[in-house]
């Protein structure tokens, strides 16, 4: 069975700015083995990084969405009301809340201060893109 993942602003931001573990991962979404989730709040502050911090044009942020949804198999929304207070950061509390929404086994993060110390949350893994990346390696 694929694994089925979310992945955090970070590592998506990575993967398009940079060669390495954040691009490989979208490469094991496009060979299939890794199922890709969106989650709307991580697709906005993905936008709003590339496009203010990064200086991207916004026909290439565009793309880069579309990309992504073509690759995706489900897109989440945001919660309905406050995620529990989990990570110490109430966005990485959101993307907790669409991966359990979202039914995920894995979240891929490189948030070392909130999100990746916690390891597990409600049954969903949370690991660096190396580690996920080593795992499928060993599938």
């Amino acid at each position: 069975m694929t694994p089925r993942a979310l992945c955090d602003t970070n590592v998506l931001v990575s993967a398009f700015i940079a060669a390495g573990p954040p691009s490989r991962v979208i490469e094991a979404v496009i060979d299939r083995r890794l199922d890709l989730v969106l989650a709307e709040p991580v697709l906005d502050e993905l936008e709003r990084v590339l496009t203010i911090k990064l200086g991207f044009e916004t026909k290439r942020v565009r793309e880069i969405v579309a990309f992504l949804d073509g690759l995706a198999s489900a897109r989440v929304g945001a919660p309905a009301g406050a995620p529990e207070p989990v990570s110490g950061d109430a966005d990485d509390d959101v993307i907790l809340a669409c991966g359990v929404d979202a039914g995920v086994q894995l979240i891929v993060s490189g948030d070392r201060k909130h999100l990746l110390p916690l390891v597990e949350y409600r049954g969903i893994r949370i690991v660096t893109p190396q580690a996920l990346l080593a795992g499928l390696a060993n599938a």
